[in-house]
């Protein structure tokens, strides 16, 4: 059975393009990169969260926090899976210190999600100001590490 990877967020739905092909026969996709999408009234009504309940499908979240359609998507979903009992594992994405703000609402959601979540794993992009790269090497660097740690989640 395929897992469901849930991207929410414009760096996630990215992340997806640019590394996507490599899981299509593991995953099926749900891409959010809007609040208003109408994903939302399809992929997320009670008929199909109590099909995924039912059928043990695992989940996945894979977001960019610190912006607001990863921060209210996350807090959103883990809600619903929640109400439906879905267990979920999240792939968290936190953004830069120079994000100030957006970056402390995304540590905090993080934190929230530990406790919510089967298993959590983070990514902080702060870790690529540390490395001797190229912006385009580190996002390169970026999208590979966040394949790792979505095949250690895919286990």
């Amino acid at each position: 059975m395929k897992s469901i990877l849930i991207t929410a967020g414009t760096g996630a739905n990215n992340i997806i393009l640019n590394i996507g092909d490599e899981y299509e026969d593991r995953v099926d996709y749900i891409l959010i990169d809007e609040l208003e999408s109408d994903v939302w009234k399809v992929e997320f009504s009670a008929e199909r969260m109590l099909d995924i309940a039912v059928t043990r499908q695992p989940v996945i979240l894979l977001a960019t926090l610190g912006g607001e359609t990863g921060n209210r998507s996350v807090e959103r979903l883990t809600k619903l899976f929640k109400s439906f009992e879905i267990p979920f594992s999240a792939i968290l994405i936190i953004p830069f210190k120079f994000e100030g703000d957006s970056r402390n609402v995304a540590l905090s959601i993080a934190n929230k999600i530990k406790g919510e979540a089967v298993s959590v794993h983070v990514f902080d992009n702060e870790i690529l100001t540390s490395l001797d790269l190229t912006k385009k090497e580190a996002m390169l660097y970026a999208d590979r590490e966040i394949s790792y740690l979505l095949d250690e989640t895919l286990k």
